[in-house]
């Protein structure tokens, strides 16, 4: 039985749009980026997704409750000769608890392919041995299909060749392969477990290249980034402080 589903707020048309799926990962990477997307583009948050096996919080953003996995978008049509080529994002702060991974997944590629959606690319960082302070992360993307790849290829992010990618973005890729469905992971490198907003900020320089007619600019995050990690590193410790909490009180009153 699947536990996730999705609740739309507003009817938006997402025909040939790019879903960008944002839950962290290592240094965060995928919920910062995510995060600025969100701001940068000023995206309408349309929905939420929903499961009894979330962690139960609100998120508290300028003054509104929110639900801890969130959907945004953009209604405006900037495709060439006017089809709608518009920017989804499904943006969490908290990791999916893993008996949720698979349904999450499925329930992801079904409304992907309800709202005719072209691709979902997953955000991911991936922890490198400690370097010099000055290191530039490498940008690394796998793809599902051989359209995929040779997008991967034209804009310059380096395949992945070898490797394991865990959880939601390795279920999405696998789905995808055996699917036919268009899904990019893209990888940032990070040296370190806690958020890392300059690797985000590179994953971002590569996006903008996948969406030519939406500008993602990826220097002010740069300027924003030791504000972003604290936001996000509180609201980490908060998840942890209220799972502590809870795992005095009998589970099936959170069922």
């Amino acid at each position: 039985m699947n536990t996730v589903s999705i609740v739309e707020y507003t009817e938006i048309d997402l025909s040939n749009a790019l879903v960008v799926i944002a839950f962290p990962s290592v240094g965060l990477v995928g919920s910062i980026a995510g995060s600025f997307i969100v701001k940068q583009l000023e995206l309408e948050e349309i929905g939420m997704i929903h499961s009894p096996d979330f962690l139960p919080v609100t998120i508290i953003h300028n003054g509104k409750p929110s639900p801890p996995v969130r959907l945004y978008a953009s209604k405006k049509k900037c495709g060439p000769n006017g089809s709608c080529e518009q920017l989804a994002v499904v943006l969490s702060e908290f990791a999916p608890p893993p008996k949720t991974i698979r349904a999450l997944a499925d329930t992801l590629l079904w409304w992907a392919q309800t709202k005719k959606c072209k691709i979902i690319l997953t955000l991911e960082g991936m922890q490198i041995p400690k370097r010099e302070d000055n290191y530039e992360s490498k940008i690394f993307g796998v793809g599902s299909t051989p359209g995929i790849k040779k997008i991967l290829k034209k804009n310059g992010i380096i395949p992945t060749k070898e490797g394991i990618i865990v959880g939601l973005s390795g279920v999405l890729l696998l789905e995808g392969a055996v699917q036919k469905r268009d899904i990019i992971c893209m990888l940032a490198e990070t040296q370190t477990a806690y958020p890392d907003s300059r690797a985000a900020a590179r994953l971002l320089e590569k996006i903008d290249k996948l969406l030519p007619l939406i500008k993602i600019e990826a220097e002010p995050l740069y300027k924003e980034a030791e504000e972003i990690e604290k936001k996000i590193t509180q609201y980490i410790k908060t998840s942890k402080t209220a799972s502590s909490s809870l795992s005095t009180t009998p589970s099936s009153m959170y069922r």
